[in-house]
């Protein structure tokens, strides 16, 4: 990938996770594309985690388990979606970091 497409990806990455903030490929700096993949990487290992989780039901038998249980499977294998509560952790989890590499502290 060339350095413009990298920069690309990471105004992608951010926007996603601060849509209220103007980000240009400008602004891009090393430690906000790492920073960008580190908030990534983090959210798609907890949507990963989030597929595991059954939805809840009123009839909890053997047979709702075993749905659910073949729910979470398909969940898993659905790609790289991202919850949006997933979303919106990490987002605030990083928040202070994200603003501190902008203004270059």
């Amino acid at each position: 990938m060339s350095k413009i497409q990298d920069e690309q990806m990471v105004v992608e990455i951010l926007t996603f996770f601060y849509p209220n903030s103007s980000i240009s490929e400008y602004d891009i700096t090393n430690d906000l594309g790492d920073l960008a993949a580190e908030m990534y990487a983090e959210a798609l290992e907890a949507s990963n985690s989030m597929n595991l989780v059954p939805r809840p039901s009123y009839t909890p038998s053997f047979s709702w388990l075993i749905k659910e249980g073949v729910k979470a499977v398909w969940r898993s294998k659905g790609g790289d979606d991202i919850y949006e509560s997933v979303r919106a952790t990490v987002a605030l989890k990083y928040k202070s970091q994200f603003q501190m590499e902008r203004l270059g502290i």
